[in-house]
């Protein structure tokens, strides 16, 4: 090849150089016209907020046992009955019956009674076992499905508003007989001598009258009490 020949091929190849790389950059700046929203990406700042938190102190429940509760604040109690043995024979005979006298002054403005019994040496009563109290000869065998609400126990623990004091007269032992009712409050308040009669109404030895007891409180300008003769 001659030097004008050469001269002539170098001049053609930079003529098509140059006319590719402006084709590129027509065909790149045309591209970027013809570009959908979709394949821009713009990043943006989101903002972060923070809310405050309001922190609310747990309410308490009420009481599942406010007569207990109530029963346990007052001051003035008296212990009636404390670990008396009691059942009854096959002959009837009723071991361990007990009753006990007692004077009252002053006027009376609420009570409740507590009873806690026990058979076969500590284990609750059965539907077989009841047991029986009387105040002034008034009463029957108590009802203990009308006790008010009081904590489990590993005893038969009763609690009762001596306004209302439930029972049934004679056994067998049933919670579905018709109840009678007796206000012992109301007794309290129209006598000045008392007795309350009880025994545990049990075929079976290892019966245990744990404890009858009266908690009270007075009337206003009243100083009211029980004594245990």
């Amino acid at each position: 090849m001659n030097q004008k020949d050469f001269k002539q091929t170098v001049k053609e190849s930079v003529i098509l150089i140059g006319v590719s790389v402006v084709a590129l950059i027509i065909l790149d700046n045309t591209t970027s016209i013809f570009k959908t929203p979709r394949e821009t990406v713009i990043e943006k700042q989101v903002p972060i907020i923070i809310e405050p938190v309001e922190i609310k102190e747990p309410q308490p429940k009420p009481s599942e046992f406010p007569d207990y509760d109530a029963y346990r604040l007052f001051e003035k109690k008296v212990i009636l009955i404390k670990n008396n043995q009691s059942f009854v024979t096959k002959d009837y005979e009723k071991i361990g019956e007990i009753e006990k006298q007692f004077l009252t002054k002053g006027k009376f403005k609420r009570a409740y009674i507590f009873i806690n019994a026990s058979v076969d040496n500590g284990r609750p009563l059965t539907s077989y076992d009841s047991i029986y109290v009387t105040l002034n000869y008034k009463g029957g065998h108590i009802l203990r499905n009308k006790s008010l609400a009081i904590p489990a126990s590993d005893t038969t623990r009763l609690l009762y508003d001596m306004q209302e004091i439930p029972y049934i007269i004679n056994i067998p032992y049933s919670e579905n007989k018709q109840p009678l009712f007796v206000n012992w409050l109301a007794e309290l308040n129209s006598r000045n001598n008392d007795s309350l009669y009880t025994f545990l109404s049990s075929w079976r030895e290892g019966g245990l009258i744990e404890e009858i007891s009266i908690v009270f409180e007075c009337e206003e300008n009243s100083s009211c009490d029980i004594i245990l003769k």
